[in-house]
C-alpha cells in the first residue's frame, strides 16, 4: 500500500518484528541482517506469554550494516539492477518499477510462479551469510571491554 508519510509500505513486517525481538538490524538496501546474514526466512508468533527481553548486541537499527559502520560498503547498491540503492538508502518506488518490467514478468512465466522477486541486493554481499567480519570484531571488542 502507499502511505502519505513513507511511500510504499506494508501493513505488517516480519523484519520489523524481528528487529524489535533483537534478532538483527537493517542494511542499506533495507534487507534484514541477522547473526547468520540476510539469507533467512522470518515468521511471527503472536502470544500473550510474558517474556523478559534479552539484551541486544547492537546499538541502532543499522548496527549490522558495514556501510553504516564505515561508509565504504556499497556492494548491495552495485548489485541492484534498478539503481534503487544509494547512500541515501533504498528507493522503493524505483525497486517496484523495476519489478513491473516485462523482463521480470517473463521470468514469472518461465518459472511458472505468480510472484517473482529480485533480491540481487541481498546476495553475493558481505552480509549474505553473516554479520560482516569487521563488525563482528567490533562487537567482540565491545563485549570484552564491558560496553
Amino acid at each position: 500500500m502507499r502511505s502519505r508519510k513513507v511511500g510504499l509500505t506494508s501493513n505488517w513486517s516480519e523484519r520489523h518484528v524481528a528487529y524489535l525481538s533483537g534478532l538483527g538490524t537493517f542494511g542499506l538496501c533495507d534487507g534484514f541482517i541477522t547473526a547468520i546474514g540476510k539469507a533467512v526466512r522470518l515468521g511471527t508468533v503472536i502470544t500473550d506469554l510474558v517474556l523478559r527481553p534479552s539484551e541486544k548486541p547492537y546499538h541502532d537499527l543499522h548496527g549490522n550494516c558495514l556501510h553504516y559502520f564505515n561508509g565504504k560498503c556499497m556492494v548491495c547498491a552495485a548489485r541492484c539492477p534498478a539503481g534503487a540503492i544509494t547512500t541515501k538508502g533504498h528507493d522503493k518506488d524505483k525497486c517496484y518499477a523495476y519489478m513491473r518490467q516485462d523482463s521480470v514478468k517473463l521470468k514469472k512465466a518461465e518459472y511458472g510462479v505468480k510472484i517473482a522477486g529480485c533480491g540481487l541486493c541481498q546476495t553475493k554481499v558481505p552480509c549474505e551469510f553473516e554479520i560482516p567480519t569487521l563488525l563482528q570484531r567490533q562487537l567482540q571488542l565491545r563485549t570484552s571491554s564491558g560496553r
